[in-house]
């Protein structure tokens, strides 16, 4: 298997390689000049919702339902 390697290929490459380098260069300096602590808050004070699979009920009815979501 060959590379064929020409002028405008690898001036394609070389662009490419320093946009991404000069994209994290300024990613990186602009997460380190803030001296903020950014801090997520949790909480598990909220319940997990699950489906209603029967009622208690002195009436005769029956209900169908199909749960499609998995």
């Amino acid at each position: 298997m060959f590379f064929i390697f020409n002028k405008q290929k690898i001036c394609t490459y070389a662009v490419s390689i320093v946009t991404v380098v000069l994209l994290f260069c300024v990613a990186g300096s602009l997460h380190n000049t803030t001296n903020e602590i950014n801090t997520i808050q949790t909480s598990s004070t909220t319940q997990k919702l699950v489906p209603i699979y029967n009622v208690e009920t002195q009436e005769k009815k029956v209900a169908f339902t199909m749960n499609c979501a998995w």
